[in-house]
């Protein structure tokens, strides 16, 4: 089973040469939309529960034209090795408006203690670039008549994991879109995703929970997100994150009612973009809902 994960990895490092995506949203609380990242994730807390996400990310806040994100999702399982979601994606930067709407179907293979999840996702990819925008070059045919357009959208991951621990394999979208006369084509880059976490048991009330996201976007250098968290009582959570070359963060969430979870994060940059907005910041939202009330639920760290 080892050398089989291995191999499926190494497929989805290969397809980044040969495919095309539109640029995925980053986010800092990456472990808390896993669904958005990752379709093989849908069903993964089991056949009690649907579980619903929404986050919010204002990159770069105050700047003209900067991204705004919005993601929701729902996901379950309808038996203990398949699971079906479905995620949608709104950003809108600059004159560019992008909406993704995919569906997410997962089968997983129980390996004794740990899980092993393939996942794929489908859907549509609708973009909308206006000329309701200042640029150096007024005649630049890009912004002068504007594209809209619509394309497919297939992505596929692995998820691997266990109550303690997990590795997420994915790329979100193997197929990107194309304009007209290809202009949209030359915003669009593939996205290779890999996160993985851990949680230490440091007394009966604390837990350590690092976590770690490599992104990767064609033809640029891997971006590394670290993350470590503190959780208390499994309810309240602080945390700090170091993106390279890019933001220091401030996470904080807390669980109520057992089933809603919220939280914030609040990113201070480092890198030249201070210069024109020093933070962004996000705000995520979810509930899981038990269908069977009888069953007490177990706790889930990512």
């Amino acid at each position: 089973m080892k050398k089989i994960l291995l191999i499926l990895t190494a497929l989805l490092f290969l397809s980044i040469g040969n495919s095309f995506a539109q640029q995925v949203p980053h986010y800092t609380q990456y472990m808390y939309n896993m669904n958005i990242l990752n379709p093989a994730y849908a069903g993964s807390k089991g056949t009690d529960v649907i579980s619903f996400g929404t986050l919010y990310r204002n990159q770069w806040a105050g700047a003209d034209g900067a991204p705004k994100t919005l993601t929701a999702n729902i996901h379950a399982a309808f038996n203990p090795n398949n699971g079906v979601g479905l995620s949608f994606i709104n950003d809108n930067y600059t004159a560019i408006k992008q909406n993704v709407i995919t569906a997410d179907y997962s089968h997983t293979l129980h390996l004794g203690n740990a899980n092993l999840a393939f996942g794929l996702k489908a859907g549509i990819h609708s973009y909308n670039v206006n000329n309701d925008v200042y640029v150096r070059d007024p005649n630049d045919p890009f912004f002068l008549n504007g594209e809209k357009g619509t394309c497919l959208n297939l992505g596929a991951g692995l998820f691997y994991y266990t109550d303690k621990y997990y590795l997420s394999v994915s790329v979100p979208n193997f197929v990107g879109g194309h304009g007209s006369q290809n202009r949209y084509n030359t915003l669009d880059k593939p996205n290779l995703f890999v996160a993985g976490g851990y949680v230490f048991d440091l007394s009966k009330d604390f837990k350590l929970k690092p976590h770690f996201l490599l992104f990767n976007v064609i033809n640029q250098p891997i971006q590394t997100d670290i993350n470590l968290n503190m959780l208390y009582l499994n309810t309240f959570e602080l945390g700090i994150s170091y993106r390279t070359n890019d933001a220091v963060s401030g996470m904080a969430n807390v669980r109520l009612f057992k089933s809603l979870h919220v939280g914030m994060a609040y990113d201070v940059h480092i890198s030249d973009i201070s210069a024109y907005s020093p933070v962004s910041y996000e705000f995520f939202l979810n509930y899981d809902w038990s269908l069977n009330p009888k069953v007490m639920l177990s706790p889930r760290y990512f």
